[in-house]
């Protein structure tokens, strides 16, 4: 009798959550602006969790993370190289424009095939710790911007040893002089500072993009694996 007294009991429970109104779409956009504030708000987590993403990758390494630095710098030095030779460039000027684009690049990309592993990869922190999902995309961003950092001794390196020839205007062809013929790019400058507030406004980009495709690759297995192929 009890039994079936309990049985009851939970189908009528059933019974009067079905009947609950859906959340409104109100409610749902301020649940989702709520878990990115109070992400923003956690800073300290993400933040370790991002270097502690590091630190175990390079754990027992003589040099540690500095291994990314020399991966993209022989990366950008061999591409540096083939393409000034394939396409008739001037390598004072090509190598660190190459070297730039490819270490931003890098970031890009890791943001993107990362980005898409963000909550699959968090499963088990996800079922533990009762945190906002925006701290994991966070996490993936900034353990990125940690590379990107440790990437941009190779730009300091190169810019450094032409910098000779980045003080003035400068073609990337035509033994990197400037004719009516090719386009003439403006040297280093004030305005350069401006890539400080550009790269911010990438990393901005990179956490919702981050957010959209683990949420989008969480429902859909498929499509990380359609991405990396």
């Amino acid at each position: 009798m009890q039994a079936t007294s309990t049985v009851q009991q939970t189908s009528d429970d059933l019974a009067r959550a079905a009947e609950l109104p859906p959340l409104s779409d109100s409610r749902t956009f301020g649940r989702a602006f709520g878990d990115i504030k109070e992400g923003l708000r956690q800073r300290e987590l993400w933040s370790h969790l991002g270097w502690q993403d590091i630190k175990q990758r390079y754990r027992r390494s003589v040099i540690g993370p500095f291994w990314i630095t020399i991966s993209q710098g022989v990366i950008a030095l061999g591409l540096g190289l083939l393409y000034s030779q394939l396409f008739n460039m001037h390598i004072q000027t090509f190598l660190p424009y190459i070297s730039a684009g490819f270490i931003v690049w890098a970031f890009i990309s890791g943001c993107l095939t990362e980005g898409m592993e963000t909550f699959i990869a968090n499963e088990g922190l996800i079922k533990q710790i009762r945190a906002p999902l925006t701290v994991y995309a966070l996490r993936t961003v900034w353990r990125q911007t940690l590379m990107f950092a440790h990437n941009l001794i190779v730009i300091v390196v190169v810019v450094g040893i032409f910098f000779g020839s980045l003080n003035q205007d400068y073609a990337l062809s035509q033994n990197g002089l400037c004719t009516p013929d090719n386009i003439c790019h403006p040297g280093l400058g004030w305005y350069t500072l401006t890539a400080i507030p550009a790269f911010f406004l990438l990393a901005f980009n990179g956490v919702w993009v981050t957010l959209l495709l683990g949420i989008i690759s969480t429902r859909y297995r498929d499509i990380p694996q359609v991405i990396n192929s």
